[in-house]
């Protein structure tokens, strides 16, 4: 086990694989969340508003709390898990130490004030559903941007 937290990536190239590898299903993971994301809420802020508020002109029910506890519970689990493996990576890549607080710090307090963005927006304030989609877009892209960093260093053998 002393290869997981060997500071020099590249000592072991099954290691290196393996984070190479990882990346890219976490790659396909961020982009397939973005889908989900459009496809369960919609791709705008109104349609957002309307799958959790409802619609009555054109008959869409309101989102129970039951669904939206549910969203919450396996999202942000996964979402959790993906971004802090995924900075976890970052921290062994050799970037510059503002580089990465800048990622990291950006990534993780985005994906927060997405959820708490989210429940704001249906609990209390249908402009809040604005920061929800912002924030989401932003947690995917920051999450995307440093898996493309993990990536290329791999590639590159520059870590």
């Amino acid at each position: 086990m002393k290869f997981l937290v060997s500071k020099d990536i590249h000592s072991n190239p099954n290691f290196s694989l393996l984070l190479g590898l990882y990346s890219l299903m976490m790659l396909f993971y961020f982009i397939g969340d973005l889908f989900y994301f459009a496809n369960f809420f919609g791709s705008t802020v109104n349609e957002v508003l309307f799958t959790l508020k409802g619609n009555p002109d054109e008959f869409i029910e309101p989102l129970s709390l039951l669904s939206l506890l549910e969203y919450f519970h396996i999202s942000l689990f996964l979402a959790i898990l993906a971004m802090f493996t995924t900075m976890a990576i970052i921290l062994r890549i050799r970037l510059s130490r503002i580089h990465k607080r800048a990622i990291i710090t950006l990534s993780m307090f985005s994906l927060l004030l997405s959820f708490l963005s989210l429940a704001g927006a249906y609990f209390f304030s249908d402009f809040l559903a604005y920061g929800f989609a912002f924030f989401t877009v932003i947690w995917h892209m920051m999450g995307l941007y440093a898996l493309s960093i993990i990536l290329f260093k791999l590639g590159t053998k520059q870590t």
